[in-house]
């Protein structure tokens, strides 16, 4: 009530005036009232001050001023019908007094009232469009609501309105990113940083989602401002590495980390960086190198293990890497990614109890792992435990309804075990739905209608499989048997119209 206690200055000095002489007119006892009400509003004594507001009501009822005054007074008491009745009259007398609004408007939105109180809200708007407070009270009204794009849009609104303020775009961005719209969220850092371009705040949450949303180049050019700003660290130097890994930049990938390497040369994420490059780019003395100073300096570090793990698994060398990593399965049994190397690489020897063993632990580690997932389904179709296969598959579908590979791994599974085409033929469907030019999902799909006799069908959707992998023996296999099983099935039909043919009174044998 700002505006109140502007005039309150002005009553003062004309109640003095008043006082000495008689009170002559309505409009002069009604300010005498209007006054004393003030006073005692100030004492906090609302119930009083109720009473003189009513004394220059009846004086004077159509000073907006007073209804106004004596509707916050209710409010105050707690008398909120009573407080929504005088502010109604107040902007009927006026309607562009904003504090009936804004006070009118509070008590909707106490009252719940939502809808109403918003109405106030563009109400007020539409009479001072450049008051920032008026967005920030629909955004509130917004969140209140859980309508979190609108209180966005009215956040960003009031920078809009009046770039000064960021507060309206902070908290737009902090509402981004509860709601995990990261896309949004970058538009909403980037005008923060077109007020703020050296905020260091906004820039690394720049950096982190451009990372996340893989927009790689500008995620390094936001690292770049930051190196400006504060210089380059080991920690940069290693995100623009892996960026550039991403961007298949195999030189600046290894030049960053080399430099980081200059400025720590035994930090073991610099080591470990360096040995999966060299890993990657299969030099393997070079990797092995940095990988020994690894292990050397940092013993209980899994990830050297894991690098030499990794070195035989790329030489397909398993028996050795089931080697080292069971030396150190029980050190690091908390590991997930010893457990499930385990498990894999007794899979590729097709030791599946074993395979299970480690994979089953390494789930029980990361329970939402879904290559894990995946891998025991292939375990349990192979050891014809279709039920836990099964119940794995359908666990995957439901979790994720764009998981191509769990759709084609069940449908193949089932086709393969001659158990309900129907399902196994939408399933992959699905799949071919998700990956069209998937070479093994085509191949599912073609040996699913093979099993349904469907011969011509088969062969198209195999053919065009080969046509995609055409080194790959699996599906060679596949067109091979549909072939011959097509040749067979014309052989028969000509056999069974040669004996159609032969049969005593046939159509072709009948006299005329």
């Amino acid at each position: 009530m700002k505006k109140l206690y502007l005039l309150l200055f002005w009553m003062f000095i004309c109640s003095r005036f008043l006082i000495g002489k008689d009170l002559e007119s309505d409009q002069e006892l009604a300010l005498h009232h209007f006054m004393q009400a003030e006073f005692l509003v100030s004492q906090g004594n609302y119930a009083l001050a109720i009473l003189e507001f009513q004394e220059a009501l009846d004086l004077d009822p159509n000073a907006s001023t007073i209804h106004l005054s004596i509707a916050e007074a209710y409010r105050r008491l707690g008398k909120n019908n009573r407080a929504e009745s005088h502010l109604q009259i107040a902007i009927e007398l006026n309607s562009e007094e904003e504090e009936a609004y804004e006070i009118l408007g509070k008590l909707y939105t106490m009252q719940k009232r939502f809808t109403q109180a918003e109405l106030l809200f563009e109400q007020l708007i539409e009479l001072d469009p450049k008051n920032v407070d008026y967005y920030y009270a629909l955004a509130d009204l917004s969140r209140i609501q859980k309508k979190w794009n609108n209180a966005i849009n009215y956040y960003i609104k009031s920078y809009e309105v009046s770039s000064y303020s960021l507060y309206g775009l902070e908290q737009a961005l902090q509402l981004c990113l509860a709601i995990n719209d990261f896309e949004k969220s970058e538009e909403v850092c980037a005008l923060l940083l077109k007020e703020e371009p050296e905020n260091e705040k906004y820039l690394s949450t720049l950096r982190d989602l451009a990372m996340y949303n893989n927009k790689f180049e500008k995620a390094l050019l936001t690292i770049n401002e930051l190196e400006k700003i504060k210089g380059s660290t080991v920690t940069s130097l290693l995100q623009k590495s892996a960026l550039y890994e991403e961007l298949n930049d195999s030189l600046n990938a290894l030049e960053a980390v080399l430099i980081a390497h200059e400025k720590d040369s035994l930090n073991s994420n610099v080591l470990n960086r360096l040995s999966n490059i060299f890993l990657s780019n299969k030099e393997f003395e070079k990797s092995k190198f940095y990988n020994d100073i690894l292990i050397q300096n940092f013993p209980d570090d899994p990830r050297g293990i894991i690098n030499i793990a990794f070195y035989s698994i790329n030489q397909k060398l398993y028996g050795d890497a089931i080697n080292i990593l069971l030396i150190n399965s029980e050190k690091f049994e908390k590991e997930f990614t010893i457990q499930y190397l385990l498990g894999t690489s007794y899979y590729q020897l097709k030791d599946y109890k074993n395979s299970e063993n480690f994979l089953l632990k390494a789930l029980n580690i990361f329970p939402e792992s879904r290559n894990t997932k995946h891998n025991l389904a292939l375990i349990y179709d192979n050891l014809g435990q279709w039920s836990k296969s099964d119940e794995i598959y359908l666990d995957l579908v439901a979790s994720d309804s764009n998981d191509a590979q769990a759709y084609n791994n069940y449908a193949y599974s089932l086709a393969d075990r001659d158990a309900n085409f129907e399902l196994a033929l939408e399933l992959a469907e699905n799949a071919i739905r998700l990956a069209p030019k998937s070479a093994p999902y085509l191949d599912t799909i073609g040996w699913i209608y093979y099993k349904l006799n469907d011969y011509d069908t088969a062969i198209k959707y195999i053919r065009e499989s080969l046509s995609i992998d055409s080194s790959n023996e699996i599906i060679k296999e596949h067109l091979d048997e549909v072939i011959k099983a097509k040749a067979m099935q014309n052989k028969q039909e000509t056999v069974d119209q040669a004996d159609n043919k032969d049969t005593p009174g046939s159509a072709s044998q009948q006299s005329d």
